[in-house]
This record gives structure tokens, C-alpha cells and sequence, in this order.
């Protein structure tokens, strides 16, 4: 008994000492082990304000598949806080087929231990104030992002160049809204989540109101979202005022973010607005244009039907537990219920529809025979 005790004794005071080397385990505090933050990352120093950059870039899934594709570029300030979250957020609405296939650039600082609340404040803030000496440094951001970011990222990736979304929260929401009334054309898709409106005694109001004195149209899509238990009151009067303008050509969204604050609903904030800007358009085609896809279609191993109701085209299958609207998207093309997974209709040597090929899910496709 007294020697059984002594071995115990001995490999217990050895696993206290060598744990990870008997257990075969190894811990890592290295950044890339402990979150994905994209595939690739670029760093510069600015020519326009000599500050250093660091760009995390997320590429599509499939970008090495195809080398002619082009895609849209989604910006996210503040990447050093949000940009592992702004990737999750992504990868499950893009799963869903809500959104298209983007890259996504996170916009950070460079060097090794940069001060990014101090960083932050001068890049993101449009005036000088009392209170915090080293802000006001907006429009020099915007023309590193405008000259220098986009322009590298563009070069050095294959990007859609008149499709660029940008994102931010708080001073990075302030932000935004000030490219969306100071350069509006420099993105089609603006997510401004949590703005400090409260900026320089309302600052953003005015910025507005001296845009609208020249200009009626704004080719965009903005989403505007506030927490609830945050600044919901200057959110929502930025709101009406940018309704009362009647600009042509916007596309308006506000959300409320239930029983949240300031940081805590980001994610959803995130979320409200990626599918707000990717909302996929589709057109209402007459009745007797779609009746030529209607009709029993077979599979491998099931059979469904496609009828008209309610001007649309309607799914009735047997995998799903609801009936599925499939939107037009031009006069050949359809979808499911506005994702970006398309439906194919083929057509024989005498043009009528022969049967289709659409994608469901990642990974998940259907081909299917009209037999009816």
C-alpha cells in the first residue's frame, strides 16, 4: 500500500510539473490560434496623414475558383475591435443565401501596440473640440480611405468597384454618416449603427441639413440602427430629417435594437444592415409568363410542383414544411425568396422549359425533369 502510495504520490507531482508535455497539450496565446481574423492582411503607412494601417481582408469562399469574377467590397471600421465579429455575422447570413458573396476589408492600425482609442478619435470625428484636442482629423481619414485604401484594395484584388458598402459604430457610425454627406457616391451601401450624433453640439444635423441645400438625390442604401436603451431620440430625429428631404434614388432603413445599449447589440445591429443593403431586388412578371414554368418537376429522389399564386411563382414540395415563393429576378431567372441562390430553368431545342437547377444551401443543389 505504502509503495502504491509513493507512485501515485510521484506521477501526481510529475503532472503538476510537466502537464502539457505528459497530456500532449499546448498552449497558445498567439492571435491566429485563438480567432480567425480573415485570410490575409495588408499594412501601409498613410502618404496623407503618415499613419499607419493595418487592412484584415476576408475573401469569398470560392474566389480562387474563378479568376474573372468580380465582387463587392464591404468596409468595416474599427476592425481591431469588431472585425471577427463582423466575419461570423457574414458567414451565417451568407449561408442563408441573404447576401452575395463579398469581401470583406477591416479597416485597423499599425505597429505594434497602437492606441487605437486615441487613433480612433482623430480619424473618426469630423471638428475640433475642447474637450478632446486630438479629434477633427475626419476629412484627412476620408481621403486615405477614398485615395489610398480603396484604390490598394481594388488593385489588389479582383472587387466590383461601384459596389462598396461601410460600416461603423458609434464614432465609426458618426463617421459614416459623414461620408454619406460629404462624399455620398464613394459607396452605394451605408450601416450606421450607434452614431454619436451628440458630436460638437449636433454637428451631424447641420452637415445634413447644409447637403440637402444643394442636392436632391442620393444613390444609396442606409441603414440606421440604435439600441434601445441607447441614443434612440437623436437617432430617430436624424431619421425624420432625412425623410423630410424626400432625396431621390434612397433607400431609408431604421431599426431599434430591443434591450440593448451602446456595444452589446452590434452583432444584430450588423446584421439588420447587411441584409438591408444586399436586399435583392426582383420584378412582378405577368401571369401568362409565368405559367410556362408551372408545372411537376422530378428529382433523384422526390417529386414536387411549381404553381402561380399571388402573381409568383410558388414551390409545393415535400421537403420543406411551408409552400416557397420563388421571386423573379428578370424574365428567365428566379430565386428563392430573394437569396442569392438562383433558379435555372432549362430549356429544350424548342424553347419550353425542361426542367431546372438551383442551389438550396452551401453544398445543397437540386437538378430536376418537368415531367408534367
Amino acid at each position: 500500500m505504502k509503495n502504491q502510495f509513493h507512485v501515485v504520490f510521484v506521477f501526481a507531482i510529475i503532472l503538476f510539473i510537466f502537464p502539457h508535455s505528459l497530456l500532449g497539450q499546448t498552449i497558445s496565446k498567439e492571435p491566429k490560434d485563438l480567432f480567425v481574423v480573415g485570410d490575409e492582411s495588408v499594412t501601409f503607412t498613410s502618404k496623407i496623414n503618415d499613419r499607419g494601417y493595418k487592412l484584415y481582408v476576408k475573401l469569398p469562399d470560392g474566389y480562387a475558383n474563378d479568376s474573372t469574377k468580380t465582387y463587392p467590397v464591404y468596409y468595416a471600421l474599427d476592425a481591431y475591435g469588431n472585425f471577427g465579429s463582423t466575419t461570423f455575422v457574414y458567414n451565417g447570413i451568407r449561408w442563408d443565401g441573404l447576401a452575395p458573396e463579398v469581401i470583406i476589408v477591416g479597416v485597423a492600425y499599425g505597429g505594434e501596440k497602437p492606441d487605437d482609442w486615441v487613433l480612433r478619435v482623430t480619424d473618426l470625428t469630423p471638428t475640433t473640440t475642447v474637450d478632446m484636442p486630438l479629434s477633427g482629423g475626419a476629412s484627412q481619414f476620408l481621403n486615405v480611405l477614398s485615395d489610398e485604401i480603396i484604390p490598394m484594395i481594388d488593385s489588389l484584388y479582383r472587387t466590383d468597384k461601384v459596389n462598396r458598402t461601410l460600416a461603423g459604430t458609434s464614432f465609426g457610425g458618426l463617421f459614416t454618416h459623414y461620408v454619406l454627406f460629404t462624399k455620398p457616391t464613394l459607396f452605394n451601401g451605408y450601416i450606421i449603427n450607434n452614431p454619436s450624433f451628440w458630436w460638437d453640439n449636433g454637428y451631424s444635423y447641420r452637415l445634413e441639413e447644409k447637403f440637402s441645400e444643394s442636392n436632391t438625390s442620393i444613390n444609396a442604401r442606409v441603414m440606421l440602427v440604435s439600441g434601445q436603451y441607447d441614443q434612440v431620440q437623436n437617432a430617430t430625429k436624424m431619421v425624420n430629417q432625412i425623410k423630410k428631404r424626400r432625396y431621390k434614388n434612397l433607400e431609408l432603413g431604421f431599426r431599434i435594437v430591443e434591450n440593448m445599449a451602446h456595444a452589446g447589440g452590434e452583432s444584430e445591429a450588423l446584421s439588420q444592415g447587411m441584409r438591408f443593403v444586399y436586399q435583392r431586388p426582383f420584378i412582378m412578371l405577368p401571369k401568362d409568363e409565368l405559367l410556362e414554368y408551372t408545372g411537376k418537376y422530378k428529382t433523384d429522389y422526390n417529386t414536387f410542383e411549381i404553381i402561380v399564386r399571388d402573381g409568383e411563382l410558388t414551390w409545393i414540395n415535400n421537403i420543406f414544411s411551408e409552400d416557397l415563393k420563388l421571386h423573379a429576378l428578370n424574365k428567365s431567372e428566379f430565386s428563392l425568396i430573394g437569396q442569392y441562390y438562383d433558379f435555372h430553368f432549362k430549356r429544350d431545342d424548342k424553347g419550353k422549359v425542361s426542367g431546372l437547377f438551383c442551389h438550396l444551401y452551401p453544398g445543397f443543389s437540386i437538378t430536376a425533369t418537368k415531367i408534367k
